[in-house]
């Protein structure tokens, strides 16, 4: 929480990487309506907590080898405590988002790392 004001979590958007049993994982930040965030908070120790339904959220992580990430709207699904919630890319023709859905070859993943390591 900032300023009281602005809600915030902590989660991941994972993208399948073909023949490969892990996923590639990005942890970003997802801001979230006041009431979503309060739902969220006292549901957080709950046992069954990932059978609520997705909150509605924006990407507040930039994720330099994407173009325009920031205000990305996700799908912000609670998973089983010790898990961190896990954010789907509800922009369907952003490149994120279409890895995302469609994985990527282990060729992709080894330029993105490269990417990423600088």
């Amino acid at each position: 929480m900032v300023d009281e004001r602005t809600f915030f979590v902590r989660g991941h958007i994972e993208i399948p990487i073909h023949g490969h049993g892990e996923p590639l994982s990005f942890a970003v930040w997802s801001s979230l309506s006041e009431n979503s965030f309060v739902d969220m908070t006292t549901r957080w120790n709950a046992p069954d907590r990932a059978s609520v339904a997705p909150y509605f959220g924006w990407l507040s992580s930039p994720i330099w080898i994407y173009p325009d990430t920031v205000n990305l709207p996700l799908s912000v699904q609670s998973r089983p405590p010790g898990l961190t919630p896990l954010f789907t890319i509800k922009d369907d023709q952003h490149a994120f988002a279409i890895d995302q859905r469609d994985g990527i070859s282990i060729g992709r993943w080894h330029q993105l790392a490269l990417q990423l390591m600088g």
